[in-house]
């Protein structure tokens, strides 16, 4: 049946634009209209001949020259107009036969007409093309006006709200799958995370509230408890801040990207010296072994900087950050040396630099998505925006 309807909009189509060229044949003289104005030309002559507006000899010389197209115009061949109307008749009938008899077949050959649609959820979770992902999300968001009650939806397109500046938005859509999809930490922790970030970094009432819950469900919640921690100090409940960063220290695997952070947070707290950040390892000159280039328990190079006066170390952990944002300006594929810059920048307070590392290491990482996102963890856990 499906099959009729098309063919029968197929031929529609073809009448459409055909049927216009067969209707010009029906005048059964195509020089009857230019014989018609020559004759209404003469006519106008003699009428303002004789009301003398028209000099004698003027008139004589246009009616003459009327009159020499009036008798070109009867010359021309008749029934012309027949013959092109029943060209494109023949022409239209053709294609209404032809179109469906060639089109058909080939899409049963080539096409596959059996492959079910892919439902919504495979079509969101496809990764689309970088360079169509504001079109994208344009069609999700086109999708959930029509279907409002798809959480799935809301889930997906929250993050990048909340990439791109739309926080409010953002925050709705956390929400809105956060009703729909029932409570989970992830969910109430991004929520409040969405909440911290539309207050510019401030930890708001609903913002505790949302990584409360977080950690109501999930006590492992790294990030519910880190917020809570910010929250704590903001609020200037010192030793309630300092007991939530000290447990997250305590539980922390020695590796967890977050721990630095931790670590700042608790020395600021407790007065003490800032932590250096952990560079692990960089490249040595060329021709001399590789080594540790900061603190390390079994670095002796940093129990050496570690001894230094306050401005020293200061002075030599900025030249090894310098160091390498350099090297990474020209060797921009090292994941590793990306993250351990983000993170020295997070750790010396320089959120716009560490912002702009962000950028950097999002493009010039832009081939290798597991790589990019292993920079977008890394973003949203230190909340470091763009």
């Amino acid at each position: 049946m499906i099959w009729l309807i098309f063919a029968l909009l197929t031929g529609a189509a073809v009448m459409a634009v055909l049927l216009p060229l067969a209707m010009r044949g029906e005048a059964r003289d195509a020089s009857a209209a230019d014989i018609a104005f020559f004759e209404e030309q003469i006519a106008e002559i003699e009428r303002e001949r004789a009301e003398g507006r028209l000099d004698p000899a003027e008139a004589e010389a246009a009616k003459t020259e009327a009159a020499r197209r009036l008798l070109r115009a009867e010359a021309a061949p008749k029934g012309r107009a027949q013959g092109s109307r029943k060209a494109a008749l023949i022409a239209a009938l053709a294609a209404i036969v032809a179109v469906p008899a060639v089109s058909v077949p080939l899409y049963l050959k080539l096409g596959k007409h059996e492959l079910p649609d892919m439902p919504l959820t495979a079509r969101i979770d496809a990764a689309p093309a970088k360079n169509d992902l504001a079109g994208a999300v344009a069609r999700i968001e086109q999708h959930l006006r029509e279907h409002p009650e798809d959480g799935r939806g809301f889930e997906v397109v929250a993050p990048y709200y909340l990439r791109t500046g739309r926080g409010e938005q953002a925050i709705n859509a956390y929400q809105q799958a956060l009703r729909l999809l029932g409570p989970t930490a992830e969910r109430h922790a991004s929520l409040g995370q969405a909440r911290m970030i539309v207050a510019e970094g401030k930890v708001t009432a609903a913002a505790m509230k949302d990584f409360e819950a977080a950690l109501a469900l999930d006590a492992s919640n790294v990030m519910a408890a880190y917020y809570l921690g910010i929250g704590a100090q903001q609020a200037g409940e010192k030793d309630k801040a300092i007991e939530i960063f000290a447990r997250m220290e305590a539980d922390a695997p020695a590796d967890a990207a977050y721990l630095p952070s931790v670590r700042q947070r608790l020395a600021e707290l407790r007065g003490e010296p800032a932590p250096m950040p952990p560079f692990a390892q960089a490249p040595a000159e060329e021709g001399t072994a590789r080594g540790p280039v900061a603190q390390g328990p079994a670095s002796e190079q940093g129990k050496a900087i570690a001894a230094m006066p306050a401005d020293q170390r200061a002075t030599m952990i900025r030249g090894m950050v310098d160091k390498l944002a350099a090297r990474l300006e020209t060797k921009g594929d090292d994941i590793e040396g990306w993250l351990r810059l983000i993170r020295a920048y997070s750790v010396l307070s320089e959120p716009e630099k560490a912002k702009k590392a962000v950028a950097d290491a999002r493009k010039a990482l832009a081939a290798k998505e597991a790589e990019v996102a292993r920079i977008d963890a890394l973003a949203k856990e230190l909340n470091i925006g763009g």
